[in-house]
């Protein structure tokens, strides 16, 4: 039996190509993703932001409102996240302006908490971008106000995991996470509520489990650099039920799942400090 059932699309990339991202397919491929939806009937559709290939700001709001015009109407009821493809020319507002969506949210859906954790990506380049400080006090304070197992959505992950390998981030790790991720998975583990986190931003599909909490990317439905020059054509169904949470990331690269839900305030024992400082064995 499912209790929860939900579809999820990211990095789309409408645009121009570049480098391996086949932004020229990426509308079509929505149009796939939107049919399969309406076959697969989630109980929500999630797209986890970089709707578009930045380019300048009159060509990006033009971007933009080509993907959201692809969201409007839906029967299903569906949440956005902004990317910091969404964030270099566009401003927050333009993004809440298309789609309807925008700013931290959460909603309770069939026995679990959904967060949709809509951090900062706009990079302050030569920095990278930071989780801010209202977006932790955010998530913090959202995740106090529940006792429902709880799944977070963001664009960019925070697990920690390596990107070795990776096209885009094995020579660019900080600009794959948050530089404060360590103290975005303390406010997540100390909340005892959550079960899951989920991403997009880095382009392939990982699991990484920190203190016991699953941690997976998505790959992106343009990216190419794992599918040798074709578009991945991916996106994910999310389904819990009967103890179990299953995960399936269908096209080009895909991977399937299932995974125990942990028990809520179960935790992991603390990892061992350095060996040359600890006593005995």
């Amino acid at each position: 039996m499912t209790d929860l059932r939900l579809a999820i699309v990211t990095d789309i990339h409408h645009g121009t190509p570049k480098r391996t991202k086949r932004g020229d397919l990426a509308l079509g491929l929505l149009d796939q993703f939107l049919a399969f939806c309406t076959d697969y009937g989630p109980d929500m559709i999630l797209e986890l932001g970089d709707r578009i290939n930045d380019k300048d700001r009159e060509t990006d709001r033009r971007l933009l409102a080509e993907v959201a015009a692809k969201f409007h109407g839906l029967n299903t009821p569906h949440a956005h996240l902004d990317g910091n493809h969404d964030s270099d020319y566009l401003l927050p507002e333009d993004n809440v302006d298309a789609l309807g969506d925008g700013g931290h949210g959460s909603r309770d859906v069939n026995g679990y908490h959904l967060v949709f954790w809509n951090a900062s990506t706009k990079i302050p380049r030569p920095e990278p971008f930071r989780a801010s400080e209202a977006d932790m006090a955010w998530l913090e304070a959202d995740l106090a106000a529940t006792s429902l197992p709880t799944v977070i959505f963001s664009h960019v992950p925070f697990s920690g995991a390596s990107m070795t390998g990776n096209y885009w981030f094995q020579n660019n790790p900080e600009h794959a996470i948050y530089p404060n991720a360590a103290e975005i998975r303390t406010i997540v583990e100390a909340s005892g509520v959550v079960i899951l986190c989920v991403a997009g931003h880095v382009h392939w599909n990982t699991l990484h489990t920190v203190g016991g909490i699953p941690h997976i990317t998505i790959q992106s439905l343009t990216e190419s650099f794992t599918t040798g020059g074709e578009a991945a054509e991916a996106w994910a169904t999310l389904e819990f039920g009967e103890g179990e949470i299953h995960w399936q990331t269908l096209g080009r690269d895909p991977i399937k799942l299932t995974l125990q839900q942990r028990s809520l305030e179960a935790h992991w024992e603390a990892p061992l400090p350095p060996f040359g400082v600890q006593a005995g064995d």
